[in-house]
């Protein structure tokens, strides 16, 4: 009968949790269902995940056709180059631990095991999200990094599509009114039409997709063209954190939103990220900034690869001089991250006030 020794039990779990961590991160991720999927690189040597844009739709290599001659131009043949770009970001290595007691661990520790790879789960997937967040945004990991600033957080030189609530384009303008401003029906059918003009298509079904806040969500619901998502004729297709739609888009909840709070003395507070400082998250001063979604707007790792660069847990319940008695296991995990931005005049960044108080 074989037995089951400290090193042996942990590889068995780290195998069973790493798969479990998985789970538990791509069902909280709210963004990533957005984004185009990159491979993890196959070998550990590439630290960067690829990917490809194609240039615009154009007609100016179509002509009128002659019975059996190519297209041409007084004799010279006319063809389409495909205008391709090559994408590339840095990988980032990200990762945490938990420790648990031997007390606790020997009440019930597959328990223990299975609630810690559950809660990093979830702080994993929270963590990613707000990496891809803030990059389309664009701040930086720690949101607090401006467009053009320190950092330079955006992937390429291409500009950030910015709208506001009020149609206006000054942020400290409208930063400092304390009424109104909220996203409403003019700024929703606004952000679509602009989307339409950059010829950004639907994300599915014909319709665009807008991420925002619980309190931007809940002043839309109080109009009375609102689709409640339970209210479709198919349920079994919404997206996660789906709650409706209106005017041609989608709309999902994430309560990771990006808010920007009262203006200081820096030029580009709206890179800023702020939930609890200048207006404190109430109404009619933070600044929440909702993001309209077309295809292809940005990248992201596919966690799902196999790859040294996907998501593992780590078990180390072996003593050491650290641990001489063998009172803690430590479980955590690491995994690789990035997100860069695709077409960036395929997403809006719309930005708004809220009437919620909550």
């Amino acid at each position: 009968m074989a037995t089951n020794t400290s090193s042996t039990l942990s590889n068995q779990y780290q195998n069973f949790f790493s798969k479990k961590l998985l789970s538990y991160a791509v069902e909280a991720l709210v963004l990533d269902q957005f984004g185009e999927k990159a491979p993890l690189p196959a070998k550990a040597g590439h630290k960067a995940i690829t990917m490809f844009r194609y240039g615009s739709p154009s007609t100016a290599s179509i002509r009128d056709l002659a019975e059996g001659v190519k297209p041409n131009d007084s004799g010279t043949e006319v063809t389409r180059s495909l205008t391709l770009s090559k994408i590339e970001k840095a990988l980032t290595q990200r990762g945490q631990v938990v420790k648990l007691t031997d007390i606790l661990t020997a009440t019930d520790l597959f328990n223990s095991l299975q609630q810690s790879i559950k809660t990093c789960g979830e702080d994993a997937a929270l963590d990613l999200d707000t990496i891809t967040r803030n990059v389309l945004v664009g701040s930086n990991a720690a949101g607090n990094a401006k467009e053009n600033g320190d950092g330079n957080a955006l992937d390429n030189t291409d500009t950030l599509t910015e709208m506001y609530a009020d149609g206006g384009t000054d942020y400290d303008t409208f930063e400092a009114t304390t009424s109104g401003n909220t996203l409403d029906a003019g700024a929703i059918l606004d952000a679509v039409t602009k989307l339409k003009v950059n010829r950004a298509n639907p994300v599915s079904g014909g319709h665009y997709v807008c991420v925002a806040s619980p309190q931007v969500l809940s002043d839309l619901m109080k109009i009375n063209e609102w689709l409640n998502a339970a209210q479709y004729s198919n349920v079994s297709e919404l997206y996660k954190g789906e709650v409706g739609s209106l005017y041609g888009a989608k709309f999902v909840m994430t309560t990771n939103p990006f808010i920007s709070g009262i203006a200081n003395s820096e030029d580009d507070d709206r890179f800023d990220y702020d939930n609890s400082g200048g207006g404190g998250l109430a109404a009619g001063k933070d600044v929440h900034a909702s993001l309209f979604l077309g295809q292809q707007a940005y990248g992201v790792p596919d966690l799902g690869t196999q790859s040294p660069f996907s998501p593992k847990v780590i078990i180390t319940d072996e003593a050491d001089k650290s641990d001489p008695l063998n009172q803690v296991t430590n479980v955590g995990f690491k995994t690789f991250w990035s997100t860069l931005r695709l077409n960036p005049n395929h997403y809006i960044v719309m930005r708004s006030k809220t009437a919620s108080v909550a």
